[in-house]
């Protein structure tokens, strides 16, 4: 599976939910696209972010993080000496050993940390990982994406499978399916309340929900539209969050029809819990993320990497 998203780099994708405060027309395609997805990508929560591969300008191959793409100052590493001069600390030791073991691809690819080879647990970010067995590469990382070029406008496509080596253990991102689930009547409910939302301020909106998703909490439509329209009356109205709520609704229904088939247990703070979440391949891919069990977490870590 390969999708080209016809977007900027990979560095952030929307929450499904979220799609409304982006237009009405974007959400009925969210919905769409939600209601006919049948197979997708396993989100793990590695960290940082890997960028590697040839860069065509110059058939170098090199290692980075997401700053290859960045619009004035580009880091991007050739030698261990451009580590040395690009990067500290724990990231600089992690591209150190990117760079020594990772295979001299054609091509150019994004991917997640997840740990040094050696061990069954590993916890790179906010989930801890328990595979079955310990693994025996140096190095294990969750390609994703993949790019054609080195830019801050550069094509991102979702859907990346890369063989393991002898010295990588390259994870299979690709490997969830949907099961049969039914959300007719919610359906309805969304569809038929979208033409009556009233969306400004996207940033805005999307900025205070997840302050709402700090302190742990789903508040209701009510207490979202009297937060938001204290500081920007009139801009939206009670209609936009109760279809961000049903939106919401329909993401966890979806999550709950979700199949990884990888062989490997998460866990959040000791207690199980699902994949960090998981991604509808599409030209404007969403996220499907439980909000309360790991965005809560995630925005509450100490990150040390």
């Amino acid at each position: 599976m390969c999708i080209d998203r016809g977007r900027m780099p990979n560095k952030h994708l929307e929450h499904l939910e979220d799609s409304i405060f982006d237009g009405r027309r974007v959400a009925l395609a969210a919905v769409k696209e939600a209601l006919t997805v049948k197979k997708v990508s396993v989100k793990w929560d590695g960290a940082p972010a890997i960028v590697f591969g040839t860069n065509p300008a110059n058939g170098q191959f090199f290692v980075g993080t997401k700053s290859v793409f960045n619009k004035k100052k580009v880091l991007i590493n050739y030698t261990y000496e451009d580590i040395e001069t690009n990067h500290k600390g724990n990231v600089a030791d992690i591209l150190r050993l990117c760079l020594r073991h990772l295979p001299r691809i054609s091509g150019i690819v994004q991917a997640d940390w997840i740990g040094v080879g050696g061990g069954s647990v590993y916890t790179p970010n906010t989930v801890e990982y328990r595979f079955a067995t310990p693994i025996a590469q140096q190095i294990i990382l969750a390609p994703h994406t993949s790019y054609t070029e080195v830019s801050p406008n550069a094509n991102a496509k979702l859907g990346v499978t890369l063989q393991s080596t002898n010295s990588v253990r390259f994870i299979d991102t690709n490997d969830a399916t949907v099961g049969k689930w039914s959300a007719v009547k919610l359906v309805a409910e969304i569809v038929a309340l979208i033409p009556f939302c009233k969306i400004a301020k996207s940033a805005e909106l999307k900025k205070q929900t997840n302050t709402f998703i700090r302190m742990g909490e789903i508040p209701s439509p009510e207490l979202m539209f009297n937060v938001f329209n204290a500081k920007y009356k009139g801009e939206v109205n009670l209609t936009t969050f109760m279809v961000w709520h049903k939106i919401f609704q329909l993401k966890q229904r979806l999550l709950d029809a979700v199949v990884p088939n990888d062989n490997v247990e998460c866990f959040i703070d000791g207690n199980p819990s699902l994949h960090e979440g998981f991604v509808i391949p599409s030209n404007n891919p969403y996220k499907l993320v439980d909000r309360l069990t790991f965005s809560k977490a995630n925005f509450n870590l100490n990150k040390t990497w």
